[in-house]
């Protein structure tokens, strides 16, 4: 019995001693994370009842549909959109230069994270048979997300609004499935990319967002400008008319025909009183 007390105590000083050594290899926390991580933790705040806060007064009478729920999360998500855009354009930067210098360090490294040993890695840091870097496929990525949110916003009652909803969801499931095949990558290598951490995370939080818009899609939630009854009508006649509205008739115009016809209606009645005055003599 005491054998076995004293294996157990072993084991469990063992996997102390793993958990310590992960959380002091967690410890190479980055600076440069931090304007990305000051992004993404903003568009987060937008998601949540603190959104409402945030939604200064200056920024609510600049963007008007920030007094709706609708609208602070259209803003959260491009928030969060562009942390994941900004970021992987940095590991796309790392790549770049892994590639001139042939290797070297670009962030901060420990036993567990080491962005330079993934990014660096010849054997996983490209796109199987397109030989694309992941941080250019994470830049396309991202730029798709935001076209999708940033369209939707601008027309949130376009007969085609559903359709960007459902190509926003599968396209973020079907991103999850890569971001599984490069967390295997990180097993493989040994290392935690910390800027592909970020990515990964803002990818999926992306993509909850937009699951989260089709749940309010239909609902109360979706409306405009904090009316559910206001409609906009130029963007109606955008739809009908394949992008294009015809312009409308001044109302100068309309006022200077209409006074245009009295005045014709004057002159044929005077004419009409001077032959009477005629035919009277």
């Amino acid at each position: 019995m005491q054998m076995q007390d004293i294996l157990f105590g072993t084991q469990w000083m063992k996997r102390s001693q793993e958990v310590i050594e992960m959380v002091a290899g967690l410890e190479c926390f980055d600076p440069n994370l931090l304007p990305h991580l000051a992004i993404f933790a903003l568009g987060i705040a937008m998601l949540t009842p603190l959104g409402e806060n945030l939604a200064l007064p200056a920024l609510r009478s600049k963007w008007p549909s920030l007094e709706t729920k609708l609208g602070r999360t259209f803003g959260g998500l491009l928030l969060i959109c562009f942390s994941g855009f900004t970021v992987s354009a940095h590991t796309l930067w790392m790549h770049n230069k892994a590639q001139e210098m042939g290797g070297g360090s670009f962030c901060s490294a420990g036993t567990v994270c080491d962005c330079a040993s993934v990014i660096g890695n010849n054997d996983w840091n490209t796109m199987p048979y397109l030989g694309l870097p992941w941080g250019l496929l994470g830049m396309l990525a991202f730029a798709m997300f935001m076209w999708l949110i940033i369209s939707m916003a601008k027309e949130p009652t376009a007969s085609w609004v559903l359709n960007h909803l459902k190509l926003g969801t599968n396209f973020g499931i079907l991103g999850i499935g890569v971001i599984l095949y490069l967390m295997y990558a990180e097993y493989e290598i040994g290392k935690i990319c910390q800027f592909c951490t970020v990515a990964h995370i803002a990818h999926i939080s992306a993509t909850i967002g937009l699951f989260r818009l089709s749940n309010m899609y239909g609902s109360s939630d979706w409306n405009v400008a904090g009316n559910t009854k206001s409609v906009d009508v130029a963007a109606k006649e955008r739809r009908k008319r394949g992008g294009y509205v015809a312009p409308k008739q001044a109302k100068s115009v309309v006022i200077n025909q209409t006074v245009i016809n009295n005045i014709s209606d004057s002159v044929v009645q005077g004419d009409v009183g001077v032959n009477k005055n005629h035919e009277e003599e």
